[in-house]
């Protein structure tokens, strides 16, 4: 039943955009805008979930420290938790965009056809937070017996979904925008783009046994031209079994003077 008002919540948010693209004479800008919006206003939602699963549960996964890919002064940055490095991660990365698409929607397309038009732009927040909002209460459904594995599968998913369908914007758009060509042939396909990449992030995750055919066939060139070390049958077996049992001390509970 989760899972199923899961996919629907992914797809209301979807059919706002495409709606007003396709029926209601929405501008790109317009909905490039309420896309940086969703995915703006899902980094405290995340958070707000992840740090009520850690309350919750007391996962190991939660208090595992390492390294983002922020810097600061030139180096690596060690956090204490796991919320840390998502915050870490979405916050810059989020931030960049937003000054990217200023200057893009501000300034590049003030006044072109694609310009934000305000109206719609308020309707379409409106639809859309109401729509995060039932979904944000179907996440808290049974949160307390949620494994770890689901909260880190939520984060990843809207940091690849935000960094990879962000990056089509910015290129595709970006392109259209300062090339003065028409970009609804563009649009059109982005719209089902990111409908498809945010409906396969609620489906199981795939996770092959052996080594996928084409990957084996590349690294049996690789390993022609620099023979020797170890064999990639055994090297995906080996690392997908690390990170199994990683995955399963995530699991754990962690101990109360630990936390």
């Amino acid at each position: 039943m989760v899972v199923l008002l899961r996919l629907l919540i992914v797809v209301a948010l979807n059919a706002v955009p495409i709606w007003g693209f396709t029926q209601d004479e929405w501008s790109a800008g317009t909905i490039l805008a309420l896309y940086w919006i969703q995915g703006a206003v899902g980094i405290p939602v995340t958070a707000v979930l992840i740090l009520m699963h850690r309350r919750l549960t007391h996962k190991r996964g939660h208090y595992k420290g390492g390294q983002t890919y922020a810097a600061v002064n030139g180096k690596p940055v060690v956090v204490a938790t796991f919320l840390g490095g998502f915050l870490w991660m979405a916050i810059p990365f989020v931030v960049a965009h937003g000054v990217f698409l200023g200057f893009l929607l501000g300034l590049v397309w003030k006044d072109a056809e694609g310009a934000v038009d305000l109206q719609d732009l308020r309707l379409g927040i409106t639809i859309l937070l109401n729509v995060m909002a039932a979904g944000f209460a179907v996440d808290m459904l049974q949160l307390a017996q949620r494994p770890f594995a689901w909260i880190r599968q939520r984060s990843e998913a809207l940091m690849q979904r935000t960094m990879i369908i962000h990056m089509v914007i910015l290129i595709g758009m970006g392109a259209a925008a300062f090339a003065k060509k028409d970009a609804t042939a563009f649009f059109n396909v982005f719209l089902v783009l990111k409908f498809l990449t945010d409906f396969g992030s609620e489906l199981p995750q795939w996770d092959p046994k052996e080594a996928p055919a084409p990957l084996r066939w590349i690294a049996q060139r690789a390993d022609k031209a620099k023979p020797g070390g170890e064999d990639f049958d055994a090297y995906w077996k080996r690392i997908r079994k690390e990170q199994k049992d990683g995955f399963e001390d995530d699991e754990l509970e962690m101990p109360a003077n630990r936390r």
